[in-house]
């Protein structure tokens, strides 16, 4: 009796665990979307959701899943839903300009691809009279574009480097090099290089540049500082240092970076020989602070009103060479400010009053990663406040953005980059930029929050693709040859009955097909399964022997029957054709149908 209990101990911990493993779904979020209104309404019957159950969704109007449908199935895992339920916004039409597009829509679907043809005399980014393109789920794959076709490209002015050739007109398609001086590298950083003319300029502007790098912050000498500062400089840039208070400059107050180094800072030592002034000048109705018995050149003091004047001029004066500079004035107050203005992205620093006396002032900060532009101290003179300052954006580098113009980021940026600070960029692998574009296009400052990203332009490629790859259910239109060149393309087509998901063009690029289409079975009703599962069809039309993938076909229970699992009585279904199959749902009496349906949860 005692093994017996041990057992059913073991038992009951052993189910225990593998329950407890087996972590249930929450109520999902549909981005851009919803569910069946019945899981709104019995949400605490259904949720949470065991493993492996599915979960319908359906996408509001102007958004389609990430496969292009307005619905779609997403399954309970131990990882929470999957795949994620969201949709995407549709693709609006471009404005082409300079060539045309195919069709008429005014907004594409996810993978839906657009052909457009560039008018004469232009050319598609790729150097192509036609080109396709696909919506993705961050906007299209490549920004159409048609540019200007040239018959011909003269060679440029080379600095510090000679051409091969005396020549200096070239037809499309003709090549010439160059070679560049010692101490300078072409345009992609080699020391000879051979260009080639293509119909809307070179492929890469010849060009002789000194190879120029990159200074770490600056060397400051002791007793000094910089009037600005940055986390790097570029070649050519400079900086200014100051001295401290009573320190002398021994040597340039600029230091200046060249190829990755700083020149030889200055030194800051102590001057004993600085020209002393009296004691500041007395103002009426206020006094200076601090006060001291000797006062050295670059000593400053600060004037205060008493209490129903406020300060006319600078605040604060100087004492240089042995004079100081103009006192201010105390003059009474005759006007009160209201509270100080608000700042975008920024605050005033203490509590804010309901009237400020003349003289008063405040103190604005910006919030974090926003660069504080203007004077912080705002001063209340006569009713009306001064200017306040302006907090300016960073910026955040944008994934699909970079996608889009085929670029990556040279450096990796922690946190967001302040406004006036430059990106780098490089173009990703297999692109490059036009040849009218300079190399220091690639560098791009923060300018308030945006980022205006370069643009880079697919190589032309000679490597060729063999024989295009077979799909399952479906067949090349076209004869099938040994060898393609770059950027041919082939058509597939889908046997009678079934759907064609994907593009049905497939490219040769770079040697490589792109990714060909899938062709998806149709389904056919199992008159036995409705059957055993108590079903009729609603619909005499979906008695057919085929149902495309996606389409629907509705059920009706028999007679006193309902479908099995609902806290309700449900007597209809709808269900979609998924890759050939049905997923049938099965109709019970209704006291079966009580018996076996489980407590509401609450």
């Amino acid at each position: 009796m005692r093994s017996k209990g041990l057992a059913l101990i073991i038992i009951l911990i052993i189910s225990g665990e593998l329950h407890a493993e087996e972590k249930p779904c929450g109520f999902p979020s549909v981005e851009n979307g919803r569910i069946a209104q019945y899981y709104y309404t019995f949400e605490s019957y259904y949720f949470p959701m065991r493993i492996n159950q599915n979960l319908s969704f359906s996408c509001l109007v102007g958004y389609t899943t990430a496969t292009g449908k307005r619905e779609a199935r997403t399954t309970c895992t131990e990882a929470g839903w999957s795949p994620q339920p969201q949709c995407f916004k549709k693709c609006p039409k471009p404005d082409l300009k300079n060539g045309y597009i195919f069709d008429t829509k005014l907004s594409y679907k996810i993978q839906e691809n657009l052909r457009y043809h560039c008018a004469s005399g232009y050319k598609t980014i790729t150097g192509q009279d036609e080109e396709v393109v696909q919506c993705l789920a961050d906007g299209w794959s490549s920004q159409p574009t048609c540019r200007k076709e040239h018959e011909a490209c003269l060679a440029p002015e080379l600095h510090h480097g000679n051409y091969f050739t005396a020549q200096k007109t070239f037809k499309v398609k003709d090549k010439v090099g160059y070679e560049c001086a010692s101490g300078y590298r072409t345009a992609s950083g080699k020391r000879t290089e051979e260009v080639e003319c293509r119909p809307y300029g070179w492929a890469l502007t010849p060009q002789c540049t000194r190879r120029r790098n990159r200074c770490p912050p600056p060397p400051l000498p002791l007793n000094s500082k910089l009037q600005t500062y940055s986390a790097s400089y570029r070649h050519g840039e400079t900086v200014r240092i100051e001295c401290g208070l009573n320190f002398a400059m021994q040597g340039a107050e600029e230091i200046r970076c060249e190829n990755g180094k700083w020149t030889e800072p200055p030194k800051c030592a102590e001057d004993k020989q600085r020209v002393t002034c009296e004691a500041p000048p007395s103002v009426g109705n206020g006094s200076a602070n601090p006060t001291s018995e000797v006062y050295h050149s670059g000593d400053k003091v600060t004037y205060v009103c008493e209490r129903g004047y406020h300060l006319r001029g600078p605040g604060e004066i100087t004492c240089n060479r042995g004079k100081w500079t103009l006192p201010p004035e105390c003059v009474e107050n005759t006007e009160n400010c209201n509270p100080p203005p608000d700042v975008i992205n920024g605050a005033i620093i203490g509590e804010l009053l309901a009237s400020y006396p003349t003289g008063s002032s405040v103190e604005y900060r910006c919030n974090e990663y926003y660069l504080l532009r203007g004077a912080k101290i705002s001063h209340c003179e006569q009713g009306r406040w001064s200017s306040p300052p302006v907090c300016l954006e960073p910026c955040t580098v944008n994934m699909g953005d970079m996608r889009r113009n085929n670029v990556q980021m040279k450096w990796s940026y922690e946190g967001k980059i302040l406004h006036g600070d430059l990106i780098d960029f490089v173009c990703k692998q297999g692109y490059e930029l036009s040849p009218s574009t300079p190399p220091s296009e690639l560098s791009v400052q923060c300018n308030r929050g945006e980022v205006k990203y370069p643009s880079c332009i697919r190589k032309e490629s000679k490597r060729m693709c063999a024989s295009p790859p077979a799909i399952k259910n479906g067949v090349i239109k076209s004869s099938i040859l040994n060898a393609y060149e770059n950027g041919s393309s082939v058509e597939y087509i889908c046997f009678e009955h079934h759907f064609l998901q994907g593009a049905k063009e497939s490219y040769c690029l770079e040697g490589v097909w792109t990714t060909p289409p899938s062709c998806l079975e149709p389904c056919t009703l199992s008159f036995d399964t409705m059957e055993n599962n108590n079903l009729l069809l609603k619909w005499n039309f979906d008695n057919r022997p085929y149902i495309f993938h996606g389409e629907y076909v509705e059920f009706l229970c028999k007679r006193d029957t309902y479908i099995a699992g609902f806290p309700g009585p449900v007597s209809e279904f709808r269900v979609q054709c998924d890759r050939g199959q049905f997923n049938y749902p099965r109709c019970v009496q209704r006291e079966r149908m009580l018996s076996h349906q489980e407590p509401l949860r609450t």
